[in-house]
């Protein structure tokens, strides 16, 4: 096996095979391949590279209409992305195009045809039976990403496991029951246990054998949820618990283990040993997918590479929604929560996600730099925050602000704290209790949460089934933010409607009069500005009465976020429709209930 993935190093691509130049001028990249590819290990793993590049997961606001999920999925009440279509419940049948992108090659059917060109072909060459297993794994692995990605939106589609010749064949497939889709990409997955439980570090970001259970978990997961599984059907919750079960003790047994500090998550460290399913980049322009603008974007206006300060902003009820350090909601009375200085003695966790008004934020390396999002900012004033605070997760702050547009930082789509909160909700709900506190305990713990006297780091020490399901629910809100996991866990566990007739917020702080824009940005002969001098937690004692300097200098109110309306999201949209225009092409293929026309049910 070569000892790079395509879209680490184009560089990388000729290291395990010979006459790099010649393959290179005789191989098709986009997926279509020469009658040499399977005759040598190293032609067919070229192919499967591009595999890798074209479908591993990728952060979900920088998908197009050529990424499995696309854009619009990234939805939420959680942050300013997403589409309000969804939100307030205006989409039509045609403006969910993951099924097939009209025109478009890449596309999930263009892409599961690329898998089934290797997986049918590859066995009539010569490659040792070994490495052969280990490459229609991967595939097999790559395959079932994207009918995944298909199955959560709209329950079954057509399983097609072959390349389609639509000269001799009948191409016009029914859609499949979901429970036989949901059956046969687990059965894809086991094939997979062929694959290694660590590649070399050249292979970093391949798939693992653990990496397979990891996804076959989260599959029946989503299988015995209640957006499939609506009527709770207990076999459903078994099969899901013992999948994950098995995948958090083979990736224990594996070497995979919690990042010591919560912050360090993403880190490419060689001790992190967190990320289980990760796109790898290194900040490249060539080939295509080698960087990720998630910096750019996610940075203020005034610290990235001129286009950053649009997305992946935190709205007020996501804020709200961090714990305190004793692991009390701020709904709490014991909790300690001071509505004045909402950021002290929160949950570790928020500060490592969330930067607020005034907080420190060494963007560019600027040590001690104060991160100001007051409404007429002069920095950001092109591109103001939409929510009032700014995301500090999985960000890069020593990156200078002129290279954020080719960033280098993986994109982490499953970690074990993941795999870990799967197992306490499958475990929840199959009423194995103290498996699902075991799990909750250690992801607290290594947040930084304290103990207290029983030692469950704030979690209720007796709950029922539905209360524990609902503290593991915030806690995948909490430890998985911006990871692109709130709309389908909202979707997966049929609560998104319950957010209907709330509004997403955001927190506008301004400058509190005698003090302005102008005074809070004038500096004193060292060319340090005023609002630099402030510390947010200070206080001063004025006519006997003691004002803190926050308060002093900045007035905070909560607002709609800009237009938005209520949350409306209806409950057929569970499931999406397929675009009809896929419909009339192949007639065989039942329209989606509860979409007009519809008689398909994705629950069965």
């Amino acid at each position: 096996m070569k000892k790079s993935i395509f879209y680490i190093s184009i560089a990388a691509l000729g290291l395990g095979a010979t006459g790099c130049n010649k393959i290179l001028e005789r191989t098709d990249f986009n997926g279509i391949p020469a009658d040499k590819t399977w005759e040598t290990e190293g032609t067919a793993g070229l192919y499967v590279n591009t595999l890798y590049n074209l479908m591993m997961p990728i952060w979900p606001s920088t998908a197009g209409g050529t990424t499995i999920p696309s854009s619009i999925h990234n939805t939420s009440d959680d942050q300013n992305n997403g589409d309000l279509k969804i939100l307030q419940g205006t989409l039509t049948a045609e403006q969910i195009t993951d099924f097939y992108a009209t025109g478009n090659p890449n596309n999930a059917y263009g892409y599961i045809r690329k898998c089934n060109i290797l997986l049918t072909q590859i066995d009539g060459g010569p490659i040792e039976a070994s490495a052969k297993a280990q490459l229609k794994a991967q595939t097999y692995f790559l395959r079932t990403w994207i009918y995944f990605n298909l199955v959560k939106l709209y329950g079954g589609v057509p399983y097609i496991t072959h390349p389609q010749d639509w000269q001799t064949e009948d191409v016009l497939v029914p859609r499949t029951a979901s429970s036989a889709l949901i059956d046969s990409l687990v059965n894809d997955l086991n094939k997979c246990s062929v694959l290694p439980a660590k590649w070399p570090d050249g292979d970093y970001g391949r798939i693992t054998r653990g990496a397979a259970l990891a996804l076959k978990a989260r599959i029946l997961l989503y299988w015995a949820s209640p957006q499939f599984n609506p009527d709770n059907n207990a076999d459903r919750w078994e099969r899901a618990y013992k999948a994950n079960r098995a995948a958090y003790d083979t990736l224990v047994l594996d070497g995979y283990k919690l990042q010591a500090n919560f912050a360090d998550i993403n880190s490419k460290s060689a001790d992190n040993r967190e990320p289980i399913i990760v796109r790898v980049y290194n900040g490249a322009l060539d080939p295509a997918n080698s960087a990720t603008n998630y910096e750019n974007v996610t940075r203020p206006y005034s610290e990235s590479a001129g286009s950053g300060g649009g997305q992946n902003q935190p709205t007020w009820n996501l804020v709200q929604a961090f714990p305190m350090k004793n692991g009390l909601p701020i709904t709490d009375p014991a909790s300690g929560y001071n509505a004045t200085y909402y950021w002290k003695g929160r949950d570790p966790r928020f500060d490592a996600t969330i930067v607020y008004n005034g907080a420190v934020w060494a963007l560019s390396g600027k040590a001690g730099r104060k991160q100001w999002i007051y409404k007429g900012i002069t920095d950001d004033r092109t591109r103001p925050s939409a929510t009032g605070f700014y995301t500090k997760k999985n960000t890069v702050p020593a990156m200078l602000a002129a290279n954020t547009a080719q960033g280098a930082q993986n994109w982490t789509e499953m970690r074990l704290a993941e795999v870990m909160l799967n197992l306490a909700e499958s475990a929840n709900r199959t009423n194995r209790q103290s498996e699902a506190y075991d799990m909750l305990r250690l992801i607290r713990q290594r947040a930084g949460i304290t103990a207290g006297g029983d030692n469950n780091y704030g979690v209720p020490a007796t709950a029922t089934i539905a209360q524990l399901d609902d503290v593991i629910f915030n806690e995948r809100r909490i430890e998985l933010a911006f990871e692109g996991k709130r709309y389908d866990d909202l979707r997966r566990t049929r609560r998104f409607h319950l957010l209907n007739g709330s509004i997403r917020q955001m927190l506008e702080v301004s400058p509190k009069a005698p003090y302005t824009v102008a005074i809070l940005e004038t500096k004193d002969a060292n060319g340090v500005p005023l609002r630099d001098k402030l510390n947010i937690e200070d206080s001063t004692t004025q006519g006997g009465t003691v004002v803190p300097d926050y308060v002093k200098y900045f007035t905070a109110s909560v607002k709609t976020m800009g237009t938005d309306l209520p949350i409306n999201f209806p409950t057929n949209y569970y499931f999406y429709a397929i675009p009809t225009t896929n419909i009339t092409k192949n007639p065989n293929m039942l329209q989606t209930e509860g979409w007009p026309g519809g008689s398909f049910k994705p629950t069965e």
